[in-house]
């Protein structure tokens, strides 16, 4: 069986008033990014997931699952939309992610087919099989948003 990786991806946290400031929007992949380290990236097209969609949990722990979700692809990216759901996992995330304890989402895949590029990995072929809230995104782009309706932006580059 071909190991489980994982790589930590931008991300958009939003909290809004139309659920309650519990609405997680974020981009799983931008296809052709390098991580932080330049070492890896994603062909056009690499990720696929399952037709019920994938599970958001905390810090890769598949026990504190927090939804499901079933990402959507727009334009180079990969990304989610979905409000948090009303239960205790949910109304936690939200509030950790406010407080600043989850900053970015943090992808975990089956490469199936990569090549390599002047040292840098290029996955061609990976199944998406879940995203874990993350303190720590290794894409140096990563952003994490909070926003309520009436309320200003705020950005948290990292």
């Amino acid at each position: 069986m071909d190991p489980v990786n994982e790589i930590r991806c931008a991300v958009e946290v939003r909290a809004d008033a139309e659920t309650r400031g519990r609405r997680l929007v974020g981009t799983l992949m931008r296809y052709g990014t390098a991580g932080v380290e330049g070492r890896e990236r994603f062909a056009p097209g690499a990720l696929r997931w399952p037709d019920t969609g994938i599970v958001i949990d905390r810090q890769h722990n598949g026990r504190m699952p927090i939804m499901r979700v079933v990402p959507e692809v727009r334009g180079d990216s990969v990304v989610l939309d979905a409000p948090l759901p009303d239960t205790a996992a949910g109304r936690d995330a939200a509030r950790e992610i406010r407080d600043g304890l989850f900053t970015g989402l943090s992808i975990e895949f089956r490469a199936l087919r990569q090549r390599y590029e002047r040292g840098v990995r290029v996955v061609t072929d990976a199944l998406l099989l879940g995203a874990g809230l993350v303190h720590n995104p290794s894409y140096a782009a990563s952003t994490a948003e909070l926003r309520s309706r009436g309320s200003r932006r705020r950005n948290l580059y990292l």
